[in-house]
């Protein structure tokens, strides 16, 4: 007996003593020169605009403030003061920005009330948060809408009056139409990297339908990450790069139903009659779903119904469609509203081009990889987080904002978690994950 219990004794302290204490969580990573470059989701840019809590609580900003207990600094954010935010409008013929989206009720043109994003145009295009040049660490360079491409080129950084149509980086730009977001970075020197590149080159010709944007080659891209990679490499930093997640998870592109016309017999009638010329023929409605009218410059007459797998974008006026038969009655959905089949075959090749490289180049340079594009799978199937149910369905899944493109501040923590693991995985170290008390998801009236 005395012998076990010797053994026991001695076996005791070395067990606890092999624990890593609360100084050991961050294994060997530095955290004392926090980096973050990116565009619309890393920027924190939700319910269709960029605000100052949106950018407070953006997936870089969560992951740092949650390092700031074990040695790491801040991320310093260029915070914008317009407390309603300030939006592209993706129909500038409109006005050039636009609030944020609230959750609220509001009149349609039958009259009927429902629930639904709210948001004001905003007028003109001087701005304080424009114009006053703002400090920020070098370390941050995230950008709503910035593409890779655009992380190069000093012209990136002009003012809305010289003629750039993105001002968001001029606002905290070392020197504007010179310097640029990757330079800056690469000059900080960061020990630490947060990277999501690539998705915006993607999405900004997605969410425009194709129309006014290209998507950059994967060549190009590669090109593009890698110099990023290696100048960071080079410095000694370490980091979290994410890749692309597919289209197929946003509500922008998934809500409104490329057949979502429901026509009764007597509607039909009307309509075959309109169309009824032999260079139309191609044009029939039946009772029930139809496929709208779009633009196909391959068509007879240019226009045809959309067809199975088509996507309607959520940028499409719907009291138009409505009231007065926009898409139906002679009069198309215009390209800038639809993404057709081969525009998404470009996109899906396209992202599964970048992801390789993305993965490709994160073990190259021996940065984490959070696989987003999985996550965001994961999440369409519905997780449990904190007790509750999150999906990824438009107002109640309790991940997207109202723009239905990024997500709101409860859904950055769940990305934020999500590269937290991805580190920890890669670099063995025991950080903690995020349950942020002070974030909103989506807020109802």
């Amino acid at each position: 007996m005395r012998t076990l219990k010797l053994t026991t004794l001695l076996i005791f302290p070395l067990f606890f003593g092999c624990q890593k204490d609360d100084g050991d969580r961050t294994a060997e990573l530095n955290f004392s020169r926090p980096g973050a470059i990116g565009g619309s989701i890393m920027a924190g840019y939700q319910d269709g605009a960029l605000y100052a809590k949106g950018q407070n609580l953006s997936i870089p900003a969560l992951i740092f403030q949650q390092l700031v207990e074990y040695g790491g600094e801040t991320l310093s954010v260029p915070a914008l003061t317009e407390q309603e935010g300030i939006g592209l409008n993706f129909k500038p013929w409109e006005s050039l920005f636009q609030t944020k989206s609230v959750l609220g009720y509001r009149v349609d043109c039958n009259n009927d009330e429902s629930l639904g994003p709210i948001k004001q145009l905003l007028t003109g295009s001087s701005f304080s948060d424009f114009s006053n040049q703002v400090s920020s660490s070098r370390g941050y360079q995230c950008v709503p809408f910035m593409s890779t491409q655009d992380a190069f080129d000093p012209n990136f950084g002009l003012s809305l009056s010289d003629g750039n149509s993105n001002p968001y980086y001029h606002r905290f730009a070392a020197d504007p139409g010179v310097s640029t977001p990757v330079g800056e970075l690469v000059n900080y020197a960061p020990t630490f990297t947060t990277v999501w590149l690539g998705m915006d080159d993607i999405f900004n010709y997605a969410i425009h339908g194709g129309v006014g944007y290209t998507i950059p080659s994967v060549q190009v891209f590669r090109s593009n990450l890698e110099q990023i990679l290696s100048d960071l490499s080079a410095n000694g930093s370490k980091g979290v790069i994410a890749n692309i997640p597919s289209i197929d998870h946003f509500p922008f592109f998934n809500l409104i139903p490329y057949n979502g016309a429901n026509l009764e017999q007597e509607q039909v009638d009307e309509l075959n009659g309109l169309y009824s010329s032999p260079n139309l023929a191609h044009i029939n409605f039946v009772e029930g779903a139809n496929g709208f009218i779009t633009y196909d410059q391959n068509s007879p007459n240019g226009i045809r119904h959309m067809v199975e797998g088509e996507r309607m974008l959520l940028t499409v006026p719907l009291d138009s469609m409505r009231c007065y038969l926009y898409g139906l009655l002679l009069a198309y959905v215009n390209d800038r509203y639809t993404l057709t089949l081969s525009e998404l075959s470009n996109i899906q090749a396209a992202i599964n081009g970048y992801n390789e490289v993305i993965e490709e180049l994160a073990i190259q340079y021996d940065f984490a990889h959070f696989d987003a594009n999985a996550f965001f799978a994961k999440l369409n199937t519905g997780v449990k987080w904190n007790g509750a149910d999150v999906n990824l369905n438009f107002v109640s899944g309790g991940f997207f904002s109202l723009d239905g493109l990024h997500p709101h501040q409860k859904g950055n923590v769940l990305l934020a978690n999500g590269m937290i693991e991805s580190i920890n995985k890669k670099y063995g170290s025991r950080i903690p994950t995020i349950n942020c008390s002070d974030c909103d998801g989506v807020i109802f009236p």
